[in-house]
């Protein structure tokens, strides 16, 4: 049995929770939040043992797998405080607020000998899981481009303080969405990025941004443009792949749509979440008594590194 704790009780963890739930060597132990609505649903539903210090629960709690999903400026304590205790890391993205953020969090864990997986769960999202799959069959010929909007009211009311301001977030939406885009890229392109660059507009009255229209190449030269609008509540996520014999279109409801060069599009229902699978595959893993993650903490750093770039920080 995998034995939990599920640091950090937002929003994110009823997904992790129901992941979990369904998997049957593992179960949530202990729960840690500073909000008491949040811990106590959280323990109620799990029969886990709550706490409000996540290091009271890491030094008291016999668990196998720290779940971390703090505020971005904490992450990297987290990390390293469960390492330093021998406790494996699944850390929710982005990984960290800056680059020597990441470098370190991956050294120590090297160091522990813990596995450190970040939470880019577009390589385990169905829908991507088959445009992959239509990608590296050749059968709608070379991948040439990527496109992705992303239509958001990302300065909401109901959007918790801390994600707008960035010496706690990292950033603004590219930090906490477009890390996203830059994960499907990686992905279905089967490189890494080589460059990055664009137009970030900063909210006024903030230090972060509210949109970004950015242009990335990967190193195997697929190319493709990012636009995220983050002052608008017209909510829409079109992603598009364009290849020399055809093309892939992925909804946000799980719908992937594809053609030839007939012009003729056919359409698949393939689901529309990858966190279950990847929590799967990360319980899997630790049963196997592999300490290799699947998405690994240079994973996450690289694209950690492409958003700074963006911004000029690196």
């Amino acid at each position: 049995m995998i034995k939990v704790g599920l640091i950090g009780c937002g929003k994110i963890s009823s997904v992790q929770i129901s992941a979990f739930e369904a998997i049957e060597d593992a179960k949530i132990v202990a729960a840690c939040d500073l909000s008491e609505e949040n811990l106590n649903s959280v323990c109620k539903r799990t029969g886990a043992n709550g706490y409000t210090d996540y290091k009271e629960l890491i030094e008291k709690e016999d668990i196998d797998l720290a779940v971390i999903s703090l505020p971005h400026f904490l992450h990297g304590e987290a990390t390293c405080f469960a390492a330093e205790h021998k406790v494996n890391v699944f850390l929710e993205k982005p990984m960290g607020i800056s680059v020597e953020d990441c470098e370190k969090m991956i050294e120590v864990c090297k160091i522990n000998d813990v596995m450190l997986w970040v939470g880019h769960p577009h390589c385990y999202h169905p829908a991507y899981m088959r445009a992959k799959e239509l990608i590296d069959s050749g059968e709608l010929g070379k991948p040439v481009s990527f496109s992705e909007t992303r239509n958001d009211d990302y300065f909401e009311d109901s959007r918790p303080r801390w994600f707008l301001k960035k010496e706690l977030s990292g950033g603004g939406i590219m930090m906490n969405l477009g890390v996203h885009c830059l994960d499907k890229m990686k992905f279905l392109s089967g490189s890494e990025i080589e460059d990055i660059y664009g137009q970030v507009h900063i909210r006024e009255g903030y230090d972060c941004e509210d949109s970004v229209q950015a242009f990335v190449r990967m190193k195997n030269g697929f190319t493709g443009t990012i636009n995220l609008i983050g002052h608008t509540a017209a909510y829409m996520n079109p992603v598009a792949v364009y290849l020399t014999k055809g093309e892939i279109r992925i909804a946000s409801n799980g719908v992937v749509e594809y053609c030839g060069v007939d012009g003729v599009f056919k359409s698949e229902k393939c689901g529309n979440s990858g966190m279950p699978l990847q929590i799967k595959e990360v319980v899997k893993t630790l049963k196997n008594g592999s300490k290799k993650a699947g998405i690994t903490g240079e994973y996450g750093l690289g694209i950690i590194r492409a958003i700074k770039r963006l911004y000029g920080e690196d």
